[in-house]
């Protein structure tokens, strides 16, 4: 049997479309799990081989980025959110802050970038840790991958050491200010995976697809 993925989707979210796309495009089944399904037990988010947090805005960003699905997390699902955590995670955008948020990589903070303004890079330059062995980034260690950035508070801002670096930009561009150019991260173990930016917007489809595949062929 091919591979589930979990998607959540939230009032807000807006990128579930392209994420389904790239999931099923490296052999997986994605399902949609709509945040009032899960509240009222009709679904479950932990039912499936992976959990992906995709894009957007979610619940409009009120209170700050990710803070009341994160919130959410913490609460009314913590129970099923704590077993998708012992299986591979993705959070991209809102989605990392979400993660972020529900606890995911200790303390740590993503903060509204530096220049106070939203930031939209089309061609935005991501260099992947060589020493990070998460199986989302297998493969891929020292390469350079360009996908869009699109957000208005990724500034990332640690407060422990409970996370491991997974991509930087190139110093010369830093789109939101991140301490130390981070543009992604993982948990200690590698299973939980985030980043501010869109691979599932790429134009290379290698580039597309390289996590999602990593991500799938560790489930498989």
């Amino acid at each position: 049997m091919k591979p589930t993925v979990n998607v959540l989707y939230l009032p807000g979210t807006n990128c579930q479309e392209e994420t389904v796309a790239a999931f099923a495009a490296v052999g997986a089944t994605p399902r949609l799990r709509f945040a009032a399904d899960l509240l009222a037990g009709n679904e479950r988010l932990d039912d499936a081989d992976i959990l992906c947090i995709p894009g957007g805005f979610s619940f409009g960003d009120h209170l700050g980025a990710g803070a009341v699905a994160g919130a959410l997390l913490r609460s009314h699902l913590a129970d099923q959110f704590e077993a998708c955590r012992t299986r591979p995670l993705i959070g991209i955008c809102n989605g990392f802050q979400i993660a972020v948020r529900g606890g995911c990589f200790g303390k740590v903070a993503l903060k509204v970038n530096s220049s106070g303004t939203f930031r939209n890079e089309e061609n935005q330059r991501h260099v992947v840790d060589e020493d990070n062995d998460s199986p989302w980034l297998t493969g891929l260690g020292g390469q350079t991958l360009v996908f869009p950035c699109a957000h208005g508070e990724g500034r990332f801002h640690p407060e422990s050491t409970e996370f491991r670096v997974a991509l930087r930009y190139e110093k010369e561009s830093n789109p939101d200010g991140s301490f130390g150019d981070v543009a992604g991260i993982t948990s200690l173990d590698g299973l939980s995976f985030g980043l501010m930016d869109h691979p599932e917007r790429a134009v290379d489809r290698e580039v597309r697809l390289a996590f999602f595949e990593n991500g799938v062929r560790a489930v498989r």
